[in-house]
C-alpha cells in the first residue's frame, strides 16, 4: 500500500513490576495482595483464569452454565464475573445457593474489575478462558499462556482463528454466533458440557496439551524479546519511528521506562 509501518509492542511489557501491572486498566475490585496470596497456594500451571473483558455482559443462564462447567472440570479457577444490575439478585442467589460452597477454596470469584495482567503473569496460571479481545490476547501470549477461545463479537472471531489455527495455542469452546450487549436469547450459546470439555482439553496432561503449552511459552519468550532495549524488534522500531519524525536524525530511545 506504499505506507511505512512500524511494528511495536507489546508496550505493556516495558514494566513488569507488580505495582505497574496491577494498575493496568481500572482499579481492581479485589485486593491485589489477596489475589496473589490465593494464587500462591496453588501448584504451578494449575489454575484457569476466566475473564471476558470490559464490554461483555453475560445472561444469568449462561453464567450458570459456565459455573457448572468450571465446577465439573475439577480444576482450580479464578472467575471474573460481569453481569447487569438487573441480573445481580438472581446471580447472587445462585452463587449463595450452593455453588460457592461446592467449589470451596479451589475457586476465587471476582465481581467487577480484576488485575488481569498480574494474574496472567503468575506461575500458578495454566490457561485463560477468554473472549479473544486484542488486549487480552496480547497479554496471554506475552505471559506464555494457552487459551480457551470464546469470541463474542467483531474482530474477536478473527482473533480466535489466529489463536487456534495459526499460532495453535488455543482450544475453541465452540461458539459460532455473535453475542452483543442487549441481545436477548432463549437458550445459552455454550453448555456446561462444552465448558468442561474445553477446560479439560486445555488443562489436562497429555502430548497435545504439552505441545500447545510449549508453543505458548515460546511465543511469550518472543514477545518479551521484542521489547528488549537495543536488541528487540519493537525497541528498534520505536527508534526508527523517532528518527523518521526527527527528519532521520540519529537518535536513540531513552533507556528509562518514561522514555518509552
Amino acid at each position: 500500500m506504499g505506507k511505512i509501518v512500524w511494528a511495536t509492542g507489546p508496550l505493556f511489557l516495558r514494566s513488569r513490576s507488580v505495582a505497574d501491572m496491577a494498575i493496568r486498566g481500572r482499579k481492581a475490585s479485589i485486593d491485589v495482595d489477596q489475589c496473589l496470596s490465593w494464587l500462591g497456594t496453588m501448584k504451578p500451571r494449575s489454575v484457569l483464569y476466566v475473564g471476558f473483558g470490559s464490554l461483555t455482559r453475560t445472561d444469568p443462564s449462561q453464567l450458570m452454565d459456565i459455573g457448572l462447567g468450571l465446577e465439573a472440570s475439577d480444576h482450580p479457577f479464578i472467575w471474573v464475573m460481569r453481569y447487569s444490575e438487573e441480573s445481580a439478585e438472581k446471580i447472587e442467589e445462585w452463587l449463595a445457593g450452593g455453588f460457592e460452597e461446592r467449589v470451596g477454596s479451589r475457586a476465587l470469584i471476582i465481581k467487577g474489575w480484576a488485575p488481569q495482567l498480574t494474574i496472567l503473569s503468575h506461575p500458578a496460571i495454566g490457561g485463560f478462558l477468554t473472549h479473544c479481545g486484542w488486549n487480552s490476547t496480547l497479554e496471554a501470549i506475552s505471559a506464555g499462556i494457552p487459551m480457551i477461545t470464546w469470541p463474542h463479537f467483531t474482530d474477536q472471531f478473527l482473533n480466535e482463528r489466529m489463536i487456534v489455527d495459526v499460532l495453535k495455542v488455543g482450544v475453541p469452546v465452540g461458539v459460532k454466533e455473535p453475542n452483543f450487549i442487549g441481545m436477548q436469547r432463549s437458550e445459552t450459546l455454550v453448555s456446561s458440557n462444552d465448558v468442561e470439555r474445553s477446560v479439560r482439553s486445555l488443562m489436562d496432561a497429555g502430548k497435545e496439551g504439552e505441545e500447545r503449552r510449549k508453543r505458548a511459552e515460546r511465543l511469550g519468550e518472543k514477545a518479551n524479546a521484542a521489547m528488549k532495549e537495543g536488541r528487540g524488534s519493537s525497541h528498534s522500531n520505536v527508534t526508527r519511528l523517532i528518527e523518521h519524525f526527527l527528519g532521520n536524525a540519529t537518535v536513540s530511545v531513552c533507556s528509562t521506562h518514561e522514555g518509552l
